[in-house]
């Protein structure tokens, strides 16, 4: 999906603007998710400090965090200080899915504001124990973003502007990849397990320089289809590795239904009687027997796979 990676200094409203666009987006059908600097503090980076190398490891942490749930179809937004630009810019190099958004505000209308009090602990005279050391951007770094995919000013508009702002980037930015995204021939099934006959099936638009999305059946193994989700998907992962097949999980169907001029295709394709003919039931009791007979109507790729997973 898309990892949005905010940056800007404390009080510019990097996390009142990422809820309000979490919000909006998981209103919209979205799968959203904030990663909340602040929060993460107290959990998976609570053992960092605020030295030069403490604030790089949270960054990496949480970018990590990030771009885990971006590639897994969630709208990743991080609001975190996020001040070195080298750092971000290896994040964004790092991945397609990486954008970077500048949350600006000038100081002084950020000192002016001071919602956590943490400008005025900043300018404390050096020996005051309530003193900040370390705030970035009065008495530690904070590198100017360069060529951010968006700057947002939070210091001459409203945070409703801004966040509505964020939210139309991030719904073209993924309208934008939309749009780029190669159309492939969808086949649906359980696979229990997967043999010739449904490769023989797929391979005819793989023949045809078509990609081509293998679509799981999300269903509870039972006597006739005794492989589980995850088991089913491994195996389909050892027969394609390549870039033109996209497996994905997708909940148990009643029908598939369609209307007119629907706009794809419907195929139905005939294989030769060989073919045919295989059963995957067949295969299911030959292993059980501990018959290898079944070994000659799969790919050897998965054999072992296979056989590990419906052996008794």
């Amino acid at each position: 999906m898309i990892f949005v990676q905010l940056t800007g200094l404390s009080g510019a409203g990097k996390t009142t603007i990422a809820n309000a666009v979490g919000k909006a987006l998981r209103d919209l059908g979205h799968k959203a998710e904030v990663i909340d600097g602040d929060e993460y503090r107290k959990g998976l980076c609570r053992d960092l400090g605020f030295s030069r190398a403490d604030r790089a490891e949270n960054i990496r942490r949480l970018g990590f965090v990030g771009l885990t749930l971006a590639k897994n179809d969630v709208i990743a937004i991080m609001a975190a200080i996020n001040p070195y630009d080298d750092l971000r810019q290896q994040m964004r190099n790092s991945s397609s899915l990486v954008r970077t958004v500048w949350i600006r505000c000038g100081l002084d209308t950020l000192v002016e504001r001071d919602v956590k009090g943490l400008y005025r602990r900043a300018f404390l005279s050096d020996d005051d124990p309530e003193k900040i050391h370390n705030l970035t951007g009065v008495s530690d770094t904070f590198d100017t973003p360069k060529d951010p995919d968006l700057i947002i000013d939070t210091g001459t508009e409203v945070a409703e502007v801004s966040s509505v702002k964020l939210l139309e980037f991030i719904l073209s930015e993924i309208a934008a990849s939309r749009r780029k995204h190669v159309r492939r021939a969808m086949f649906i099934g359980r696979w229990q397990p997967f043999h010739n006959g449904h490769k023989w099936l797929i391979d005819q638009k793989l023949g045809q320089g078509v990609p081509v999305l293998i679509a799981v059946r999300d269903t509870a193994p039972d006597t006739n289809n005794p492989l589980s989700t995850y088991q089913t998907v491994e195996i389909l992962k050892n027969v394609y590795s390549e870039d033109d097949v996209e497996i994905v999980v997708i909940p148990d169907i009643e029908s598939v239904n369609f209307g007119r001029d629907v706009g794809y295709e419907i195929n139905e394709f005939v294989p030769p009687e060989e073919i045919r003919t295989i059963s995957a039931s067949e295969i299911r009791e030959s292993i059980a027997r501990g018959s290898d007979v079944w070994k000659d109507k799969i790919n050897e790729k998965i054999h072992s796979l296979v056989e590990k997973f419906l052996q008794p």
